[in-house]
């Protein structure tokens, strides 16, 4: 809209600059007959002139006037090559706004074509200028760092990274997601201590002993309480003493139960230990191939080189040089030189000859910019490698190329990449399994993987659990004793037998016998296991000082890895046009090169066609060209389907934004300025804009087919008033609360 509307100030100026070329336009250099001329100058000057309308006032996109001034310019650089004569076509036309969009097409190539062969015979442009709009650039000095070498770096650099994002598989996420867990204080400590210092032999011969005490009670205890009993008093008496040394006889199993737990709990400790070192191990081998890919990368001399390159690169793909581009020399074709190749169709178009007599005075326009149209050939060879979604493909590439390289670069790769070696080194040092060998690996994690002769113990040695041994206590006993003291022999064997006590230490005493018996079945069991295990001391003491540094070691892969995760894949349309970047590039530079040939042929060529001379008068078509070109992607947009959603979204998502922005605290809301709040205003003039959009009409009828109609026709922009919009302070803004409590929600 700013080059637009800088074309001229005002439409007084636009009309003024028709009427000053007027003159040179209809001054005669031919046969051709004065007194037409005249008439024809009159005809048209009061067609343009007196006959307007009173001019609208209002803010619109396009100044209709323009578009007349624009019309009856190309009417006269038309009738100065005898291509015209005025004969209005006197029947009513209806157009709808497809036809005037269309027609407006074939306008805007017309003059850009006499724009384009003008500036290119004057000098005012050059073919590089012209391939440069081609490829969306502002100028094609951004090729010249363009070459072989400085091109493949880039391509390198971008398959390395392709190579390092896929990194992260399956198995390496697994392991790191075990290591993470020990990082977080989830990770288990290695000792043997419990393990050496379980004697398994002396235990053996302890559990034995107490086994045959235990029998030795349930033998006295099912006698004393059989009805046949002839248990004396004496006999009696003497089973207390021995039921109060049992006491020590549970707290010595008890003691065993815990030693033999805790052998279990260190063997489990041990497992876990050896887990994490294998997943470490795992871990170092699977990021071995990235060591040497990012190693390459990271300590090579052309490092800022390649980025340059890339800058270059970005700089060439940019979207917004194509929207910004200074020279814009093509921008009535914006399909380059398929439009180029359309204004055959255009001289031979009903409309046209219709505004033109005919068609009768097309030919020798045609004639005269065959120069320009004959570039088509030239243009169509690199179009396909920069069309827009090309270029955006590209763009992109690059775009994700340098924001992995800034990620990166914020974690100092050079020292994590280090450290990652220095840990790898320890712990390849370290690790038992180099200095024993796998088997003793495998030996070992199959020895403590199968640990069921330390579980039977453990769980049978369990009983000692349940309430009735955990309750068992002298007190109780010494009650008992006291309560037969005072009692004859018979009455005191016949209160013992009838007594609770003894019905509950008989129950207690069959339960023991049974688990004792079955825990003296698997006494041999265990030793055997528990010696097997004593045998790896040496290993296991190499995997203690893994232990001691292993938290160190994690720390560096995880480190490392997180480098890993910032390269992202890219994906198979990405990496198909990656191989052919280079080709693309090259062939654009060796165009830009063949240019400056090009245009001193071509310039040649334009001083010898028929009547290009005569089209050097139109010295506004550059101007109009633009005019056109900017009416024609306004009705355009007018036009599009979605338009109103675009601007509904629009509104609300910039409304709610400018809400939320109010909810920031001062020293935030100064950060980014106050740009933002006019957002409440722009809500409703924005709302009105699309009222008045959908209110065009859709049909226009006009007396007769000639520019002025049509030029009446493209006033129907002037009723769409578009407010003013600061798009650089709403980018500006954007960016600016990526650093406030906005940016870094989830929101």
């Amino acid at each position: 809209m700013d080059q637009m509307q800088s074309s001229f100030s005002s439409k007084e100026e636009m009309d003024d600059n028709a009427v000053l070329e007027l003159p040179h336009v209809i001054e005669p250099s031919s046969s051709h007959d004065k007194k037409n001329k005249e008439n024809s100058f009159a005809f048209w000057s009061g067609l343009f002139v007196d006959e307007l309308p009173e001019r609208n006032k209002c803010s619109s996109v396009f100044p209709s006037s323009i578009i007349l001034s624009a019309c009856f310019l190309i009417i006269f650089a038309i009738g100065y090559l005898r291509l015209f004569e005025t004969q209005p076509v006197d029947k009513r036309s209806i157009e709808t706004l497809d036809d005037i969009g269309s027609h407006m097409a074939i306008l805007t190539r017309v003059i850009n074509a006499i724009f384009l062969q003008n500036a290119l015979i004057n000098g005012s442009i050059f073919m590089n200028d012209v391939m440069a709009d081609t490829f969306g650039v502002p100028n094609g000095s951004l090729f010249d760092s363009i070459d072989e070498v400085s091109v493949r770096r880039p391509i390198n650099l971008i398959k390395t990274m392709e190579l390092l994002s896929n990194q992260s598989t399956i198995t390496l996420d697994k392991a790191m997601h075990k290591l993470n867990g020990r990082a977080m204080g989830n990770g288990s400590t290695v000792s043997f201590a419990e393990i050496e210092e379980f004697n398994s032999s002396t235990r053996h011969t302890q559990i034995r002993s107490i086994a045959t005490s235990i029998k030795d009670m349930q033998r006295y205890l099912t006698e004393l309480t059989s009805p046949n009993s002839s248990m004396t008093a004496d006999e009696a008496s003497s089973f207390l003493p021995a039921l109060v040394g049992f006491q020590a006889s549970l707290k010595q199993l008890k003691r065993i139960h815990g030693e033999v737990a805790a052998v279990g709990d260190s063997l489990y400790r041990l497992r876990l230990f050896l887990a994490e070192m294998e997943c470490l191990k795992t871990s170092f081998k699977s990021l071995e191939p990235s060591v040497t890919l990012l190693g390459s990368w990271l300590n090579s001399s052309n490092n800022k080189a390649t980025k340059t390159q890339l800058d270059a690169f970005n700089n060439l793909f940019s979207p917004i040089n194509s929207v910004f581009s200074p020279s814009q020399v093509l921008i009535g074709l914006p399909n380059k030189s398929k439009d180029l190749e359309m204004l055959d169709m255009d001289f031979e178009n009903k409309w046209l000859k219709e505004m033109l007599n005919k068609g009768s005075s097309l030919d020798e326009l045609k004639v005269a910019l065959l120069p320009v149209c004959d570039i088509s050939s030239e243009l169509a060879s690199v179009e396909e490698g920069w069309t827009k979604p090309k270029k955006m493909l590209y763009f992109e590439i690059v775009q994700q190329t340098l924001m992995t390289i800034r990620n990166v670069d914020k974690l100092y790769p050079k020292r994590l990449l280090k450290s990652f070696s220095r840990a790898k080194a320890n712990f390849t040092q370290l690790d038992p399994a180099d200095k024993f060998g796998a088997s003793e690996t495998d030996k070992l994690k199959n020895l403590i993987n199968s640990t069921s002769a330390l579980e039977d113990v453990r769980n049978d040695l369990s009983f000692l659990l349940n309430s009735i041994f955990t309750d068992f206590n002298d007190t109780e006993i010494n009650l008992l004793f006291s309560s037969l003291m005072s009692l004859n022999d018979k009455d005191k064997v016949e209160r013992f037998r009838n007594s609770p006590l003894t019905n509950k230490y008989r129950q207690m005493f069959d339960s023991a016998n049974v688990k004792i018996q079955e825990l003296e079945s698997k006494l041999d069991k265990f030793r055997d296991f528990h010696s097997a295990v004593l045998k790896f001391k040496p290993f296991v003491d190499g995997v203690i000082d893994v232990s001691t540094s292993i938290d160190s070691m994690i720390k560096a892969v995880a480190n490392y890895v997180n480098v890993l995760k910032l390269f992202s894949p890219y994906t198979a349309d990405q990496l198909k046009e990656i191989e052919q970047l280079g080709a693309i590039l090259w062939l654009a530079r060796d165009k830009l090169i063949k240019s400056l040939i090009l245009d001193i042929n071509l310039r040649k060529e334009i001083r010898l066609a028929d009547g290009a001379n005569r089209l050097k008068s139109f010295s506004s078509a550059r101007e109009i060209t633009f005019q056109l070109a900017f009416s024609q992607k306004t009705l355009a947009l007018y036009q599009r389907p979605d338009l109103h959603q675009l601007i509904n979204n629009f509104v609300n998502n910039g409304t709610k934004l400018a809400q939320k922005i109010e909810t920031l605290s001062t020293i935030e809301r100064q950060s980014i300025g106050s740009g933002w709040n006019n957002f409440f205003s722009i809500g409703p003039l924005m709302v009105t804009l699309s009222s008045e959009i959908k209110t065009l009409t859709s049909n226009i009828s006009n007396e007769k087919v000639d520019f002025k109609s049509f030029g009446n026709s493209l006033s129907i922009l002037d009723k769409v008033k578009v407010p003013s919009l600061d798009f650089a302070m709403m980018f500006s803004t954007l960016d600016d609360l990526n650093s406030t409590d906005i940016g870094q929600s989830p929101e």
